[in-house]
């Protein structure tokens, strides 16, 4: 935020001063409240603190005390309550992003067809939790992760009666919200005792280990690196964009250009760890900031010369695949065609 608005209030510190003022009274939370909206919740800051402070706990107390993004709560609740068809909410999107999004709308979500369980297991148990993006308008990526994962010896569990993450809430400071999803998800993954977590998206990975508090979350790259693959090289180029969540939170970002500079010819972005400009609801909220993040960011796609970009996460796809120089896949789906 700091780099896009050169004005210190938006700077980590900055919003934590305002956040002070509003709990002791010095300024009315009607003045401070729009100060607080401008964090997507990256984690960039934290991963940086000297001093450990969680600037994400901080942002989110605050929205739950004073947030007043009501038709972003709408939006939110709408989204994950009362869910669309995909091809009505790529009609819907089409409102926000007027250029052509990166997917077709799926016919069916991947829950509603997927089996329970795929492989035999010898490698461990993986349970899937596939995410609401993934589930409805990416259910290739997800079967690109099984596929993947099946052939490395892992026993992959696909249970039917996950539902959101709950961070979109979180994220809005609906903090109860949350929580019953939350505990709907732990009975869930508690009783099919898995020995590995993963997702195709790395912001369900973070609030599965950081919030749901599971240490063995482990994203795709890590999982098959400890298996020792044998790879096919294709004949292709890639860059590598990261996900603010599966860097900044995760601190995975090494393993993805292992993989990619075995199977490709792999070509290092400047700046490849700057946001895309999504951040979910952030983008349309604050649709200035999203937008320049994002032109910015097709300048280092390019500069790269790689005929294709790759990512890990549904919503970078969505934000960047309608609008980068080139196309933009996901990580499991470059797998997919390299692991024999």
């Amino acid at each position: 935020m700091y780099l896009s608005l050169r004005d210190e209030t938006y700077s980590p510190r900055g919003k934590i001063a305002v956040v002070r003022a509003m709990d002791q009274g010095e300024i009315p939370p009607r003045e401070g409240v729009d100060v607080v909206s401008y964090c997507s919740l990256c984690g960039g800051c934290e991963a940086v603190c000297p001093n450990g402070i969680k600037t994400i706990d901080i942002m989110v107390e605050a929205r739950k005390r004073w947030g007043r993004a009501s038709l972003k709560r709408a939006l939110v609740r709408g989204f994950l309550k009362f869910p669309l068809p995909a091809h009505l909410f790529t009609s819907l999107a089409g409102l926000f992003f007027p250029e052509k999004l990166p997917f077709r709308p799926a016919l069916k979500p991947f829950l509603s067809s997927s089996r329970e369980k795929y492989g035999r297991g010898r490698r461990g148990r993986v349970l899937l939790f596939v995410g609401c993006l993934t589930n409805r308008f990416f259910p290739h990526h997800a079967r690109a992760t099984v596929e993947v994962l099946s052939r490395l010896g892992y026993e992959v569990v696909v249970p039917k009666g996950q539902i959101c993450c709950g961070f979109p809430f979180l994220s809005l400071g609906e903090t109860e919200e949350f929580r019953k999803m939350m505990e709907h998800n732990r009975k869930i993954i508690d009783a099919l005792s898995p020995d590995f977590i993963t997702s195709p998206c790395p912001t369900g990975m973070n609030t599965l280990r950081r919030f749901y508090g599971y240490s063995n979350v482990r994203d795709l790259s890590s999982l098959v690196i400890e298996a020792e693959p044998s790879l096919e090289k294709l004949s292709i180029s890639t860059t590598w964009h990261d996900p603010c969540h599966l860097k900044k939170e995760l601190g995975v970002w090494k393993e993805p250009r292992a993989l990619l500079s075995e199977v490709s010819d792999f070509r290092e972005m400047e700046r490849a760890d700057l946001c895309c400009g999504f951040g979910g609801s952030f983008s349309m909220s604050h649709p200035e900031i999203s937008l320049s993040l994002r032109k910015e960011k097709r300048r280092y796609i390019r500069e790269s010369g790689a005929q294709n970009l790759v990512t890990a996460c549904p919503g970078c796809i969505i934000f960047l695949g309608s609008f980068a120089p080139v196309p933009v896949y996901h990580l499991a789906e470059i797998l997919e065609r390299a692991v024999k």
